[in-house]
């Protein structure tokens, strides 16, 4: 079977949509023709190169499209399924694409519109909470029992939960448009922890940092850096409300979220809820009292134990495998 995957990334709309997607793709592709479709601005340029050149590195085939003229173009395509993870799409993208293909899936976050598809995907924690818009035949695979896990998040035990904090991670995802990172450091730069900051392959304000933590031989940069490693040395993290949580959620890491973008809001609150993530609000609105009163709660071994314990039953690591095994039956 031929599988389309159409997802973006880069430095403007960030990576999640191209890191989720290639954890379906590369299980997709152990059993079918699994390739992507890409938009492409006029030059090309960062906006789209970074998702692209992802993609391709992972031994992916890529057709490129015009971002002004998608629909047409997708009409071109040649396979048997498409599977969209994209904003970008309206009721009338998946009505026209149902007719293009034998088989259509979106992976969701928001529940924002009638899908007219064969299956929706969301692997998010707030996924049973939606009540979707869909055909009475359309597969719903929601919830966790679905995250989409990288094979080294899959195959690796969980942290041991240490007395003392002393080693903080902190990774915004791929690309970090709102410049968070520099915010954060500004916060945290002065205080008695190792500090383990991940650069995404987007960033675009990397001197900015640079710069300003510069004679602090506490904070440490990454660049290209092994995500499983990097969380196996670290105590607690400081992320984006992403998909990094469930990555975090999954090795058991005790985690303070930050809130993005507007699809974060409501995993945000309910891994907040559920016990296993601190949730600071909004990047623009949290203080840095709010930051350091949170390191310095979550630094108590009791709160750290709880939170990893909470995520760990949550979560399934092979919700990948199951995932695929449900979209193969639809064929």
């Amino acid at each position: 079977m031929k599988i389309a995957i159409r997802a973006d990334g880069g430095s403007v709309i960030g990576m999640g949509h191209i890191m989720r997607t290639l954890v379906l793709a590369r299980e997709l592709a152990k059993a079918n023709t699994v390739f992507y479709v890409c938009r492409k601005d006029k030059p090309l340029t960062e906006k789209y190169i970074n998702g692209i050149n992802k993609v391709r590195k992972e031994g992916f085939e890529v057709i490129l499209i015009n971002e002004d003229n998608v629909i047409d173009e997708l009409a071109n395509i040649n396979a048997d399924c498409l599977i969209t993870d994209s904003y970008d799409v309206d009721e009338d993208y998946f009505d026209e694409t149902k007719d293009m293909f034998s088989k259509t899936g979106y992976i969701d976050d928001i529940n924002a519109f009638f899908y007219n598809v064969d299956f929706v995907v969301n692997q998010n924690v707030t996924a049973l909470n939606y009540k979707y818009k869909c055909n009475k035949d359309t597969a719903l695979l929601l919830g966790t029992d679905y995250v989409m896990l990288r094979d080294e998040f899959r195959e690796c035990e969980p942290n041991k939960i240490k007395t003392d904090v002393k080693d903080i991670l902190i990774t915004m995802g791929g690309a970090d448009p709102a410049n968070f990172t520099f915010k954060l450091l500004k916060y945290i730069k002065d205080l008695d922890y190792n500090f383990h900051v991940v650069i995404g392959p987007s960033f675009s304000k990397v001197d900015e940092i640079k710069e300003e933590i510069k004679n602090k031989d506490n904070i440490k940069l990454y660049f290209n850096v092994n995500m499983v490693e990097m969380m196996k040395i670290c105590d607690i993290a400081i992320t984006a409300a992403g998909s990094t949580l469930y990555e975090l959620g999954a090795l058991g890491v005790p985690t303070l979220g930050v809130i993005l973008a507007d699809n974060q809001v409501d995993v945000a609150k309910e891994m907040h809820k559920n016990g296993y993530m601190i949730n600071l609000g909004w990047f623009d609105k949290v203080k840095r009292s709010e930051v350091l009163e949170a390191i310095d709660r979550i630094s108590g071994f009791d709160l750290r134990n709880n939170m990893s314990n909470s995520a760990i039953k949550q979560i399934n690591k092979d919700g990948v495998q199951k995932l695929c095994i449900e979209i193969q039956k639809l064929f």
